[in-house]
């Protein structure tokens, strides 16, 4: 299972990075809205697109930890993470399939 440890840290990472730096965007964005009718049209999206990847991240995180420690629970974090990452792919797609 080492393997699959390997890929959660990875996958993990990932979704935490990609959450931080869309963050920041938002945050700037915050700052910079009556610059531009279209940044603050672009907020909800981003928002939402910022929230997925956080809880990608942290049901990742969570499915990281229980194979890392071998906790009993740890099959079902990792079923909960490959659904959350299904539906997060899925609710990406469609998100920026709209855009």
């Amino acid at each position: 299972m080492k393997a699959l440890l390997i890929v959660d840290a990875a996958l993990c990472a990932l979704a935490a990075t990609l959450a931080l730096v869309l963050g920041v965007v938002l945050i700037l964005y915050g700052f910079h809205t009556d610059l531009s009718a279209r940044v603050g049209a672009e907020m909800p999206m981003l928002a939402a697109v910022m929230s997925c990847f956080a809880v990608l991240a942290l049901a990742l995180g969570v499915a990281f930890w229980g194979q890392l420690r071998r906790v009993a629970w740890r099959w079902w974090a990792q079923s909960i993470a490959v659904l959350a990452v299904l539906g997060g792919s899925l609710f990406l797609y469609r998100m920026l399939a709209i855009a």
